[in-house]
């Protein structure tokens, strides 16, 4: 059983880390993954990362500059499927090789570009990278907190993320030319990756109450939901509903809790104002004892928990082993590697890695076989990538729902159902719209045999089925795979757990911290200091978007074989996904060097200037240069050799330091860009709505009015296709909204409706 892609070809251009790992994933998913490149571009020596995002690839080298070269690049492309790039459009255009012009070869093609602001708008031509597209879109200085201080994720989020999603966005138009044979573009820039990961951060509206403010320090945020220092270590406590609030008064005596009216609402409800109260009573309680004591009284209570700790504890963590995330693999260049696995679980169509990656230009061109792309010779193009596809949603909270959310953004008809208790987070009704715009609501009691025969109703006429059930109960509910499957043998199945459906810790509770802490997140952003809880969600979120590329790729098989299946993404699994590089192992691998909570070093960081934060990214001796320029600093020129600036660190960023705050922010970016410096300011991702950009990428939505929150402005459609659009539709649903509509359409009437509502089957 091998990847859903076995009959795909894609061409990889791509220059950086984003287009990389995407192509990587296509690798592992079974695509014939093809790396295009000139032997100047491999001349100065091996990234090592590199090794990760090329395995299972071949790689080959052509020289345009030469007719043959020409000839040789324009045979693939019509042999190709896919082809990645992550330039600039004026870059792709010089090198020919900018949509028009590939389009006209291979009319085809489905063409898949990460540019980092976008093709469009008046910041296509602004070279950007992770840490540059990350502080203008908030990644910093919304882990600032209340500080009024950026703080540095060390994380790639914005790249990581926007890989995720140009493999949703690619592999759901791949599917809609399985029907209309036509190719198209399809652009996810590193912009709209960012706002992907942090869809809810930017909701505002006259209604919406104003975000929760969480200081950096591990001491600050809601106090049921944050890390506590214990007499010798830390650890995460993660109450995400009012079931584990109750559970966690319980197992830690504090009764008198359950019974003060001021956390009626707990635990999301608890206004900032007593935050206090409980921590005052629960910080010492934890100091009072060792973190082993405290984990055993709150897993023994099936309260959400676990120790912060670093990769390499998690990396041996039971469930980790159990789930296979980390494989040898041994490297012709760097010798055995240990690098994570694929993150996404097949049944039927089962993602393994395919070798290692290769020495740069050790295929030859004439050793690529030729191909025709897979592709029916006419057809009808849809509106949507998805149109035409139902899926059955019985998922919750975030890791969940926002996948299919995304799917919903994509064209497919999504209803939601829930019990009479609905949706855990509800309860947070303004994040609640991020992660459930587009569906249809439904209230639907499981329990009843009747509820279930409804139930049962619908999944014959569905493309898939989603949840994100505690193990064990979708079995108990008779909503599993295996007795969905008897019912529609063609059905995908997706499910989204915690540790995993099967193993060792398969049967406890988590929440997106929890793995972030355990996963070694925390201890990596805090370094030397205490652990640092991130802002952005990327457990769930990470979860989600993998769960939809699933979903899709799913489909995909299914349309060549005729055969459903299950898949599974679990948070453990999108742990090492989220930190691919980081969790890469080879002999002789060192330390990234960072600087405090600004930057890893004097050529990537955050600097002040006289009036706020920019960053500044100048890491390739070329780019070094440009900033030397820039800045009027000949003197600085030597530190383009890599190792004399490492060498030199403190003493860099200690004078770049003083010349930047002898300026503004938007001073140094005018100066910076006309260099062609990468930089940004630093701001708020609130600021999103205000953006041109954003505008001229439909990235966000206009005043909508959202029942009870009035009218707001939220996510639009992150991602651009040039033939099938993105559908919005919204608000999300409210509680069993549709009930009565989804009943008709199987041909209950309205008497036989209203017995089941009086009899609690429906809502």
């Amino acid at each position: 059983m091998a990847g859903p892609y076995t009959d795909i070809r894609v061409l990889d251009f791509s220059r950086d880390m984003t287009g990389r790992y995407a192509t990587m994933m296509m690798a592992d998913m079974g695509a014939e993954v093809i790396r295009v490149e000139s032997p100047d571009a491999v001349s100065e020596g091996p990234n090592q990362s590199n090794r990760l995002f090329d395995r299972g690839k071949k790689s080959i080298f052509l020289d345009l500059s030469e007719p043959s070269g020409i000839k040789q690049l324009a045979n693939l492309l019509k042999s190709a499927d896919m082809m990645f790039e992550t330039w600039l459009v004026s870059e792709a255009k010089s090198a020919f090789l900018d949509y028009e012009t590939v389009s006209s070869i291979n009319p085809s093609l489905i063409y898949c570009s990460t540019p980092p602001y976008g093709d469009t708008g008046p910041m296509a031509e602004i070279p950007g990278d992770d840490g540059t597209v990350g502080a203008f879109t908030g990644i910093h200085e919304g882990q600032g907190g209340e500080t009024g201080t950026p703080l540095f994720v060390r994380l790639p989020l914005v790249s990581y993320g926007t890989a995720f999603s140009i493999c949703l966005a690619g592999s759901s138009a791949l599917l809609e030319r399985n029907q209309s044979g036509m190719g198209q573009n399809v652009t996810v820039p590193l912009y709209s990756g960012s706002a992907i990961i942090q869809a809810t951060s930017f909701i505002d509206g006259v209604n919406v109450p104003a975000p929760r403010k969480r200081p950096p320090s591990a001491s600050g945020g809601l106090p049921t939901y944050r890390l506590y220092k214990c007499s010798d270590d830390w650890l995460f406590m993660a109450c995400g509903n009012d079931v584990f609030w109750n559970k966690m008064c319980i197992a830690l005596e504090q009764y008198e809790f359950l019974e003060d009216e001021r956390f009626a609402n707990a635990p999301w409800g608890i206004s900032m104002d007593d935050w206090h109260v409980i921590s005052e009573v629960l910080e010492p309680l934890f100091a009072s004892n060792t973190r082993d004591h405290w984990l055993k009284i709150l897993r023994d209570g099936d309260v959400p928990c676990g120790p912060a700790e670093t990769r390499r504890w998690f990396r041996n963590h039971p469930q980790a082993i159990y789930n296979g995330m980390m494989t040898t693999i041994d490297d012709p260049v760097l010798g055995l590697t240990e690098q994570p696995s694929p993150p996404i679980e097949m049944s039927e169509s089962v993602p393994e890695i395919q070798g290692p990656a290769p020495i740069p230009g050790s295929t030859n061109v004439s050793d690529v076989s030729e191909k025709s792309p897979n592709i029916p010779l006419t057809g009808t193009s849809k509106n949507y990538p998805l149109e035409g596809i139902k899926v059955i949603d019985l998922t919750g909270y975030i890791a969940g729902s926002y996948g299919t959310r995304l799917l919903a953004n994509l064209g497919a008809e999504v209803l939601k159902i829930e019990s009479f208790a609905g949706d855990g987070f509800r309860q947070n009704s303004t994040a609640f719209q991020g992660w459930n715009q587009g569906k249809q609501g439904m209230i639907l009691n499981l329990k009843d045999p009747e509820g279930l025969a409804i139930f049962h109703d619908l999944v014959k006429d569905a493309d898939i089925v989603a949840e994100n059930f505690r193990g064990g109960i979708a079995k108990r509910l008779k909503v599993d795979y295996e007795d969905l499957c008897k019912i529609n043998p063609s059905l995908i199945y997706s499910t989204v757990t915690g540790y995993g459906s099967n193993g060792p810790s398969s049967h406890l509770p988590t929440f997106d911290p929890l793995i972030q802490a355990q996963g070694g997140a925390m201890r990596d952003q805090g370094g030397d200091g205490d652990p640092i809880f991130l802002r952005v969600a990327i457990s769930d979120y990470s979860s989600a978007i993998l769960s939809a590329f699933g979903m899709v790729s799913a489909i995909y098989h299914r349309d060549r074989t005729g055969r459903g299946q299950r898949i599974e993404v679990s948070l453990v699994n999108s742990a090492f996904a989220y930190q691919i590089a980081e969790y890469f192992e080879y002999p002789g691998k060192k330390n990234e060097p960072r600087l405090g909570t600004l930057g890893q070093s004097a050529d990537y960081r955050l600097y002040h200037a006289s009036d706020a934060w920019l960053f500044l990214s100048c890491k390739e001796p070329a780019e070094w240069l440009k900033m030397c320029k820039a800045l009027g600093l000949d003197s600085l020129s030597p530190y383009s050799d890599t190792s004399k600036r490492v060498q030199a660190d403190k003493q860099l960023n200690s004078q770049l330091e003083s010349i930047f705050a002898t300026k503004t922010v938007s001073e140094w970016i005018a100066i910076l860009r006309n260099h062609g410096v990468k930089c940004s300011e630093s701001q708020s991702i609130t600021r999103i709505h205000e953006e041109p950009q954003a505008q001229a990428l439909d990235l966000i939505t206009t005043d909508i009015a959202f029942g009870e929150l009035g009218e707001i402005r939220a996510m639009g459609i992150p991602f651009q296709f040039s033939r099938t659009a993105g559908k919005l539709d919204i608000p999300a649903p409210n509680h069993g909204e549709h009930t009565d509509k989804i009943l008709n359409s199987l041909g209950f009437d309205n008497t036989q409706i209203f017995d089941f509502r009086e009899r609690g089957i429906v809502g």
